[in-house]
């Protein structure tokens, strides 16, 4: 009964969203262009997309306000070598991994400042709210010569929306499936000198199990001023709390009563001085504070509650000092030094063993980068950077790349190969239970050589690339040897390697018609496991069709595939996850008002998994079956 009622309201929401077409506006939006991306966490500096040696992928503003997304990973889905995995309903554990690598070797930053946990190694994104980001840069290979530990696989920048010129406010209400509401609002302006934008965002829902529930909220402000005529000041402010229900955790596949409680807040400053024309010197600094506290009390009827109580505090700070010297378009050299710090404290008690931890890593480092354009349609990326850490010595990480174009941009040839790494966090040296004071750093090698065509007057575009990742020191759990408790420890597990092949193809069928097909062939091999890299698919694909009935009115469906991969259970001894499909609906109806006290009035609605399909993206974690979300939009 329960899943018919909910398939009757997504058909109920699906023809509220069809039915929005022939609903008159009082001023049609004119149908927007086109621009292609640009593109700043490859280089540091603003490029073309097509300007760019390594691949990349860019969420735009238009794609995010069409999706709706409650968090994160919502608009990250299906971009080529990305796997972005939820663990049940929105709200729940969600890392991201880039070509066959680990969380932990995907670098997640906050406008330019890093976030990956101290102690966890990763940043779980099904705790951020993107509705006040204007895009997410998603740069894939390694980047450690750029942005040191942590960038192994890749680098994604989520980049926060500036005010606008004149002044704006407005506000968003949403609800759907399992008792969801969704609420944002935002303020904002702009002038000759500046801007500022603040904005709120709440999510809640019940979610598809007993003790489910997320509730989210998030503030998230950025300004920007003129300081005198070569001085630019840009500030952030990212504060975050949730409260989370956890229902399926070690020993127990139905908990009932294990809760999470996180708060997050980052700061962040960055100065920029023009002291000539081809003389830019800047300084950043950052702090991001996080607070966890994990409780699971004994469930009734339990025969073995493993009941604990765990806080943990950690925090990450970040200081870089950089200078860019262009003495025209040729060349562009920067020269910075950097230093990181991370400090974390966990208090954890259970019946077994009480422990503390209070520690911290050092990092000091200096980078160089060469962006040089020595004839039209040609560039070449040189860089490296040297990294002295407390905990794992001194790293060198070089990267060259490298493109060409020919026929008029219509052909594009690009390669890059780089050495990336990753330091051991606190808790995994640390980690009473299974850590390991004698972990060394991860380190991978990175190649990777594709093209890029533009045919029929660019109305169709393909891309493909070929990657391989040579891994070495890869940290993984050892159940074969004793460990500090006697039943395995983290140590270091010799060699691994991901290659595969990633493929996008965008066809413009009409003026108001688009297609777009993005295809990850990935094989990887744990030479020491003799097995699978764990939680990468072997296949995945995403194919939409991104419609325009009329200029206001936006329509997308998509169809999402993955293979099936190796994963690790939390209880039982399977560790295939099988395959799935799903399709997905997205619609937005935007008015566009003149002379009124409202500037425009938007409709939105999505229905996920039309067709009710039960799969699980990790093991043992049931996705929600077909489930909607309506709302309306206002600014004025």
């Amino acid at each position: 009964m329960r899943v018919a009622r909910r398939m009757r309201w997504g058909i109920a929401a699906g023809i509220g969203i069809a039915a929005a077409a022939v609903l008159p506006g009082a001023a049609l939006a004119e149908e927007a262009t086109r621009l292609e991306p640009i593109v700043v966490t490859a280089t540091r500096i603003e490029q073309k997309a097509s300007e760019q040696a390594s691949s990349v992928s860019v969420v735009t503003r238009e794609e995010i306000d069409l999706l709706h997304p409650v968090v994160a990973g919502d608009v990250l889905r299906g971009l080529p070598g990305v796997d972005v995995q939820r663990s049940g309903s929105p709200g729940n554990r969600e890392n991201i991994k880039i070509r066959g690598g680990l969380a932990a070797h995907t670098l997640v930053m906050i406008d330019g400042f890093p976030v990956n946990s101290p102690t966890l190694g990763s940043f779980d994104i099904g705790s951020l709210s993107v509705e006040d980001f204007e895009r997410v840069e998603v740069v894939r290979g390694a980047q450690s010569a750029l942005y040191g530990s942590g960038a192994m696989g890749g680098v994604v920048n989520f980049i926060p929306r500036k005010g606008e010129a004149g002044r704006q406010a407005g506000l968003g209400l949403a609800g759907g499936s399992f008792n969801s509401v969704q609420g944002s609002a935002f303020a904002q302006g702009a002038g000759k000198d500046g801007n500022v934008r603040l904005g709120v965002g709440g999510w809640r829902s019940d979610g598809t199990l007993p003790n489910d529930d997320t509730s989210l909220v998030s503030f998230l402000g950025t300004g920007e001023a003129a300081v005198g005529a070569r001085n630019r000041l840009h500030a952030i402010v990212l504060a975050t709390e949730q409260e989370k229900g956890i229902p399926i955790d070690f020993g127990n596949p139905r908990d009932a009563n294990h809760r999470l409680n996180r708060r997050g807040f980052l700061t962040g400053a960055r100065w920029e001085t023009s002291v000539s024309r081809a003389v830019t010197v800047s300084a950043s600094g950052m702090v991001f504070d996080e607070f966890f506290r994990e409780k699971d009390p004994a469930d009734p009827g339990e025969a073995f509650p493993f009941v604990f109580d765990d806080v943990t505090k950690t925090r990450k700070m970040d200081f870089r000092l950089e200078g860019r010297y262009s003495p025209g378009p040729v060349s562009t050299t920067f020269l910075g030094v950097e230093y990181e710090k991370d400090h974390a404290t966990d208090t954890f008690r259970s019946e077994f063993s009480p422990s503390d931890l209070d520690a911290s890593t050092f990092n000091r480092s200096v980078f160089v980068q060469e962006e040089f354009r020595p004839w039209k349609h040609t560039g070449v990326s040189l860089g490296a950077r040297l990294d002295r850490n407390s905990e794992a010595g001194t790293q060198f990480n070089p990267k060259a790349a490298a493109y060409r174009e020919f026929g008029n941009g219509t052909v594009r040839l690009r390669g890059a190969v780089g050495r990336g790494f990753r330091v051991p966090t606190i808790s995994e040296k640390q980690d009473v239970f299974i850590g390991n004071p004698a972990l060394a750093p991860e380190v991978v090698i990175s190649y990777e050589a594709g093209s890029d065509l533009a045919l029929a007057a660019r109305r169709v575009r393909l891309s493909g690339t070929y990657f391989y990742q040579s891994f070495r020191d890869l940290i993984q759990f050892d159940a074969t040897v004793p460990g500090p408790q006697g039943f395995g420890q983290l140590r270091n597990r010799g060699r691994a390697f991901s290659r595969g092949v990633e493929a996008e193809a965008t066809i413009r069928i009409a003026s108001r018609a688009e297609a777009e097909v993005s295809y990850t062939f990935s094989d990887t091999w744990d030479g020491e496991g003799r097995t699978r890299i764990i939680g990468i698919p072997g296949h995945k694909a995403r194919a939409s069709l991104l419609v325009r009935p009329a200029p206001p009115f936006l329509v997308r469906a998509d169809w999402l595939v993955e293979s099936d991969q190796i994963d690790a259970p939390l209880n039982g001894t399977a560790t295939r996850r099988p395959g799935f499909a799903r399709v997905d609906l997205y619609s937005k109806y935007r008015w566009v008002l003149d002379d009124a006290d409202f500037r425009e009035i938007a409709l939105v609605g999505r229905i996920q998994n039309l067709l009710n399909r039960k799969y699980e993206e990790r093991i043992e974690f049931p996705a929600p079956g077909i489930n909607f979300l309506l709302g309306a939009e206002l600014k004025i």
